[in-house]
């Protein structure tokens, strides 16, 4: 059984703004021990109200049933795919349709599927997050919290239909990945990073290439930061840099994982809350030092 202990920190904080019993959570994955993992973990962290469905054709019957808070969408189904059923929910927002009551329902994409091009392709049909699989703990629950705490504007348009991907401007919410003109940098970082801890779970070569382009993002980000703020992301960038580049291959997918919410962190902070983003980025510093200190004992 996963027990919480095991959920990041500051995952856990996230499911307390959720009322974690009352909310519904449709599951549609046809492997069987997939589908079992996922509704444990659920079910540990505290959902009660899970339903689930082994094909999109289920999957329409439980939808309609029980009007899901939120939908965990496997890509690969028996038949239609997860990435038709959700072009098929979000298209009932230009015309009604009994089958899918709530086309504005948040949708997580659960895939094994890697490329840049195959979160696009999910992102431009309308989900809310993706997950890779093998997924860790934090990295479902995380995708879980956002869905359902996040108050994101739905786009309801002939080219796009779906929750908005754009950030706020930088004039009314600070950061360094909320350019007006960085589009959807935040997701490819994201994603990206995603990728190299899961390749780092399955205890797979790290292919230098994909370090390369990784920390030549980071270090593109680090040339644009300025100010107060943006000099704390971008030391928080170079730990992680500095990280990567001190461990290698060795290199643990938790400790990477902690950078990336660090970042995003520091992004969603005010400037008001200065001393928190210090203790971030503080954080950070302690971490890889005490990896360092691990390594050389």
């Amino acid at each position: 059984m996963v027990r919480m202990a095991t959920v990041h920190s500051q995952t856990q904080r996230w499911l307390k703004k959720i009322d974690c019993e009352s909310v519904a959570i449709l599951i549609v994955e046809d492997n069987d021990a997939s589908r079992r993992l996922v509704q444990e973990l659920l079910r540990a962290t505290g959902f009660v109200k899970l339903h689930y469905a082994k094909s999109a054709e289920e999957a329409v019957e439980q939808i309609h049933a029980h009007l899901p808070d939120l939908i965990l969408m496997d890509w690969e189904l028996p038949g239609k795919s997860g990435l038709d059923l959700v072009k098929d929910i979000r298209q009932a927002a230009h015309s009604e349709k009994p089958e899918f009551p709530n086309p504005r329902v948040p949708i997580v994409m659960l895939t094994a599927r890697q490329r840049q091009h195959d979160v696009t392709t999910a992102q431009k049909a309308g989900i809310n997050d993706f997950v890779v699989k093998p997924f860790s703990t934090t990295s479902l629950l995380k995708a879980v919290t956002h869905s359902l705490t996040r108050k994101t504007r739905f786009i309801v348009s002939p080219e796009f239909t779906g929750p908005d991907r754009r950030k706020r401007r930088a004039g009314l919410f600070p950061g360094l990945l909320r350019r007006a003109d960085d589009g959807t940098l935040r997701e490819r970082l994201s994603a990206e990073a995603d990728v190299l801890r899961q390749t780092l779970l399955r205890h797979e070569r790290i292919d230098p290439k994909v370090l390369d382009q990784l920390t030549g993002r980071l270090l593109d980000m680090q040339t644009q930061a300025h100010g107060m703020r943006l000099k704390l992301i971008e030391q928080a960038t170079h730990s992680l840099n500095e990280y990567v580049r001190h461990f290698g291959e060795k290199a643990e997918a938790e400790v990477l994982d902690v950078h990336l919410e660090a970042l995003i962190r520091l992004n969603d902070v005010p400037y008001g809350e200065h001393e928190e983003a210090v203790s971030i980025v503080s954080h950070l510093k302690r971490l890889v030092d005490q990896r360092r200190r691990r390594k050389a004992a």
